[in-house]
């Protein structure tokens, strides 16, 4: 399986679950993404990075929002509200990546995903 998990709001409200949960699927052969909304910047990619082996997390790609206006605007669902763009790219990297589980605290990202990617198992993490 190949799993999508949030940083913030997710991750950090319970990293001893997410430290044992991504050790144990990547240990059963399963594929972890880590997908966040923070802007990817060498410097933010960098401290992303740090922040998740601090929390002892393990993963196989980890994925930040490119600048909205680096997004592929002929990918989104037709009558996306602009607001629901600044969450569009975890749909784009489920879609690229065979995502079929998601873990996320947003509503609108969960919300998007019920939408556009109904089979994708969403998990609404509420700490």
């Amino acid at each position: 399986m190949n799993i999508q998990i949030d940083i913030d709001g997710t991750i950090d409200k319970a990293p001893e679950f997410f430290k044992w949960l991504t050790r144990s699927l990547r240990t059963a052969g399963h594929k972890v993404f880590i997908v966040s909304s923070r802007t990817s910047s060498p410097q933010n990619d960098r401290e992303t990075a740090k922040e998740l082996e601090g929390y002892g997390v393990v993963y196989d790609m980890l994925v930040l929002s490119p600048e909205l206006k680096n997004l592929d605007s002929k990918r989104f669902p037709p009558g996306m509200s602009v607001g629901h763009k600044l969450y569009i790219h975890k749909l784009f990297a489920a879609e690229d990546n065979g995502i079929e589980i998601l873990f996320d605290d947003c509503g609108i990202t969960t919300e998007l995903f019920r939408k556009h990617l109904p089979e994708v198992k969403v998990f609404r993490f509420l700490p």
